[in-house]
């Protein structure tokens, strides 16, 4: 049996929008799935380093204006409000840092340093991203890397690439053991002093593995100190940390502080920050602007309007053709 023009019409007609469609879904998906050039420079006017070895992180996602914590990052007590103060938000870089470094999370990309003091890593979608160094030493010298925040928004996607310059110290190194030290700082409410704990138990790494665990209290002052290779990279993890409590770890290399402020329950707000960070204070020569509506998948908006378009123009066709046949 022949089929009717109408028909063979809406046939045509309908495979086509289907076409369309497809054709849409799967120029997102391909944009998403783009890799993003992370190239990290590791050098200043005095000094190029060679052999360093750099990762990058994704910590967390744009949540309408804010921030929240990702991925393996989510559960960590740290508030990521007010990226608007450049040591407010090294503080949280340094904290991500620490975390990544004793838990042992997997990196998204990393590489070492080519002879120019450059490595090419990449990343595959928007988000707030970690840039962190692996600290080591030669027969001169100790390189002690910075972390740094940087946030991959669309438009970095789209072009495909972000530059970031690094912070870091290249120095001599001492003779001997070094001192190393680390001190817990509470931050409660005026009068509110009972809200601290009678101690708190501190796990010490290094270079990624369990050294030591400690306990502090008011009787040794909240801190300890303890003597060890200069070469090695340390870390540092409070354990439990108290309900309502965020966390900092603050560190020069030597000397860690873990800080610990109080949050009730109405005002905490460990899922979320405010402004997009600025790019001053991450050591990055982009940390992008604040963009109120930026797709999470990482795709162009321009190609949904357009293929929606046509798929209005296929139908209105196939509703003239089937008017006519009437």
């Amino acid at each position: 049996m022949k089929l009717k023009f109408s028909q063979l019409a809406k046939a045509v007609l309908c495979t086509a929008a289907m076409a369309v469609s497809a054709l849409g879904s799967m120029t997102i998906s391909a944009f998403a799935a783009d890799n993003i050039n992370v190239d990290i420079v590791c050098k200043n006017d005095t000094t190029t380093v060679s052999n360093a070895e750099w990762s990058i992180y994704k910590v967390g996602e744009r949540k309408e204006a804010d921030f929240v914590l990702t991925g393996e990052f989510s559960d960590y007590p740290i508030d990521m409000s007010d990226f608007t103060d450049a040591s407010k938000m090294q503080a949280v870089a340094d904290t991500l840092d620490n975390y990544a470094k004793t838990d042992g999370i997997t990196p998204v990309s990393t590489g070492k340093t080519d002879a120019n003091g450059e490595v090419k890593l990449s990343a595959d979608s928007v988000g707030l991203y970690l840039v962190s160094g692996k600290s080591f030493e030669n027969t001169t010298a100790k390189f002690t890397p910075s972390p740094s925040l940087i946030e991959i928004d669309k438009d970095i996607v789209a072009e495909g690439q972000i530059t970031v310059y690094t912070k870091f110290t290249y120095e001599e190194i001492p003779a001997g053991d070094s001192d190393y030290g680390v001190r817990k700082s509470w931050i409660v409410p005026d009068g509110q002093e009972k809200l601290i704990p009678d101690s708190i138990k501190v796990e010490i790494y290094r270079d990624g593995k369990l050294f030591d665990t400690v306990t502090l209290d008011a009787d040794n002052n909240w801190e300890y100190f303890w003597k060890d290779d200069t070469a090695a990279e340390w870390t540092v993890k409070e354990i439990d940390i108290p309900a309502n409590y965020t966390v900092v770890t603050k560190n020069n290399d030597k000397l860690f502080l873990i800080e610990n402020t109080y949050k009730s329950d109405s005002s905490s707000n460990t899922d979320s920050s405010s402004s997009t960070p600025d790019s001053s204070s991450s050591g990055s020569d982009s940390l992008s602007s604040t963009p109120d509506n930026i797709p999470q998948t990482g795709s162009l908006n321009w190609p949904v309007p357009v293929l929606i378009g046509g798929g209005v123009i296929l139908i209105a066709a196939g509703w003239r053709v089937s008017r006519k046949e009437k």
